[in-house]
């Protein structure tokens, strides 16, 4: 029953910061007449968040996905997991920058992700005006958000005057 309860605990203050939890923890773990002795209490999470900008230029993508790379590292992922994350990213960068700011290559890319207990969102934003792919039509080229959505179990791209921002989960497996 006390790790039944634990985790129903945990599960339910999960949104809490840590120092609340805990405290959420041992009053909730109490027994009526109280502690007999010291109680030690250990928490865990995933790195806070990824906030990541750089410059809107193909050079900085390799920057990009080291500093994703790390952060999934953190994370303590599966490899399998942390490795769709990084390339369905990896995508979202590549497509900012080369469909985001082909006609404004002074801009910026935005990467956003946070991992909770089950998922992990990946959130890829440009402040250019999108343009399509390569006119000629190359069999070897625009299969980005098709990688995307392989990748990922679920993806949205929101298109906007301002920029485009794609949206990306995948589940923890």
């Amino acid at each position: 029953m006390g790790i039944a309860r634990a985790g129903e605990v945990l599960r339910d203050g999960r949104d809490l910061a840590a120092r609340e939890l805990a405290d959420l923890l041992m009053s909730e773990l109490a027994p009526a007449g109280g502690y007999d002795d010291d109680v030690a209490l250990l928490l865990y999470r995933h790195p806070g968040p990824l906030r990541f900008s750089f410059p809107a230029e193909s050079s900085q993508l390799a920057v990009a996905r080291h500093a994703l790379r790390e952060w999934l590292t953190r994370c303590d992922l599966p490899r399998r997991t942390a490795q769709d994350v990084l390339i369905a990213a990896g995508e979202a960068c590549a497509n900012a920058v080369e469909h985001g700011h082909r006609a404004s290559p002074d801009g910026t890319v935005r990467l956003h992700a946070d991992a909770s207990s089950d998922s992990v969102r990946v959130i890829v934003a440009d402040s250019g005006v999108w343009k399509p792919g390569d006119p000629a039509g190359s069999p070897h080229r625009g299969r980005g958000i098709g990688i995307m959505k392989a990748l990922s179990h679920h993806v949205t791209i929101v298109p906007g005057p301002l920029g485009t921002t794609v949206e990306m989960h995948t589940r923890i497996l």
